[in-house]
């Protein structure tokens, strides 16, 4: 029976450690060729920043061009909505009844196996190979692959010894949102380098990019609120003749983390190590700004320092803020869907706020420490702070 391997992946970009992984598994399993597979549309990715399938499918085919041991595939490209990979095996073995397929995972994945849809019935169709790069993932690996024998006794599970490749496909689009693509050029098949260079992909991140992301990943309502915050804060920037986009990036980026339980925000925080006062940790809702100007720049490689801190602090204001920070703390405040009760009413501090931003600053600083105190909620220190700042030039 014939052996195949398939590497399978988004492939956003297509670089070297993937081909060291295949050639690895090849030579370690005695395969007769790899297919290297992009996928459609993974369901446990974000689709940010996702190349379309053919430029996907085109680099591919570019990096394996010059090793007739490799086949640029699109098999899972031809299939319609989410695929998985118990599916794709099943249509796989039917169409190719006399070869023996070898899964090809990262560690990261194989330590996840388990949490896949239908694992059992993808080692019924295959022979699941899981590698680890030199170093801790090694153990790591070993230690999941023998936990699947345990649990899958007729399953056949083998490990793959790679050497390390520093480098992965979040880093080098990393590398080219933020201009710095000759990096991670070492990295990439120079056929891949060429074709990014030509179609000028990864360019750097837009809000139209970041509104699509938002649209997709946030509730309804909290997708609205952030595209009015976007407009308004844009609109408060360009009336300081600060520039409106920084500011609509900022402003559609601002509750990207919103979504999570006060609970999942403290935890996260902590997994990042970012710093969490006592009065945060015992109101968790604090640290949305906290973590979403994390994620800003970690996921959707936001590198603006000032557009990082008027995330950080859109709920909390800070003593000193600059006008950016102003704006979208403010338009988070006043966009149109808002109708809390204010003293002087909301109508008439957004008036006031294309006339003097920092006194509706500290109107709507005032508002939100007078409703804590009917609560009995707590007050961030930050806040309090902030408001002292502005209540002595305005009292």
């Amino acid at each position: 029976m014939k052996k195949i391997g398939i590497l399978g992946g988004t492939f956003n970009p297509i670089h070297k450690g993937h081909l060291a992984l295949a050639t690895a598994a090849m030579e370690q399993y005695g395969l007769e060729e790899v297919w290297l597979m992009p996928s459609k549309l993974p369901p446990h990715k974000s689709h940010f920043a996702m190349l379309s399938e053919e430029h996907r499918l085109a680099m591919t085919k570019l990096a394996v061009q010059t090793d007739s041991r490799f086949t640029a595939s699109d098999f899972e490209l031809q299939r319609e909505g989410l695929t998985y990979t118990a599916d794709t095996l099943e249509l796989l073995t039917k169409e190719y009844p006399d070869v023996r397929f070898y899964f090809i995972v990262g560690g990261d994945s194989l330590i996840k196996f388990k949490s896949w849809r239908r694992p059992e019935r993808i080692l019924e169709l295959c022979t699941l190979l899981g590698a680890g790069r030199a170093g801790y993932e090694v153990a790591a690996v070993n230690e999941a692959a023998e936990g699947l024998r345990e649990q899958f006794p007729k399953a056949e599970i083998g490990t793959v010894e790679l050497s390390d490749h520093p480098i992965s496909s979040n880093k080098i689009r990393e590398a080219f949102y933020t201009g710095q693509p000759e990096q991670v050029q070492e990295y990439l098949p120079e056929a891949v380098w060429a074709y990014l260079q030509e179609h000028r992909l990864y360019a750097k991140t837009g809000f139209a990019e970041l509104d699509a992301e938002m649209a997709q990943n946030l509730p309804r309502k909290r997708y609205l609120h952030s595209v009015a915050v976007a407009h308004l804060a844009a609109a408060y920037a360009a009336s300081l003749g600060y520039d409106p986009e920084r500011a609509l990036i900022a402003g559609i980026l601002h509750d990207c983390a919103k979504a999570y339980s006060d609970e999942q925000l403290v935890a996260d925080c902590d997994k990042y190590d970012i710093s969490v006062t006592e009065v945060e940790r015992r109101n968790g809702f604090l640290l949305h700004g906290k973590l979403g100007a994390f994620y800003a720049r970690t996921k959707y490689f936001i590198t603006d320092e000032e557009i990082l801190s008027a995330i950080s602090y859109h709920t909390t204001g800070r003593p000193g803020m600059t006008d950016l920070e102003k704006a979208v703390f403010l338009a988070d405040y006043l966009e149109p869907f808002r109708t809390q009760p204010t003293e002087p009413a909301l109508n008439e501090i957004r008036r006031i706020a294309f006339q003097d931003i920092d006194r509706a600053v500290y109107l709507a600083l005032k508002n939100t420490l007078r409703y804590l105190a009917s609560t009995g909620r707590e007050t961030d220190q930050t806040t309090a702070e902030t408001f002292e700042e502005y209540r002595t030039r305005y009292e």
